[in-house]
């Protein structure tokens, strides 16, 4: 299983991802591509999922954890 953190607000800057109040995962496991939450921002999401060589038009599951702004904005 993989898990990625592809945004929440912290960052790493020798990496420069993007952070804001957010959360979203990516999760890899075998065939299953998972999303878990889409953030507070697609912008966010998309941009740092680009510069992980994170496909979102592979995502077979997506999993929303609640609906506040911060976890399904995105």
């Amino acid at each position: 299983m993989k898990l990625k953190v592809l945004e929440d607000n912290n960052t790493f800057i020798d990496e420069y991802y993007l952070g804001e109040p957010g959360v979203s995962y990516y999760i890899e496991d075998g065939v299953e591509k998972i999303l878990f939450d889409t953030g507070y921002s697609s912008v966010i999401l998309e941009e740092n999922a680009s510069k992980m060589n994170i496909d979102l038009n592979k995502i077979n599951k997506l999993v929303m954890s609640h609906d506040h702004d911060e976890h399904t904005g995105g």
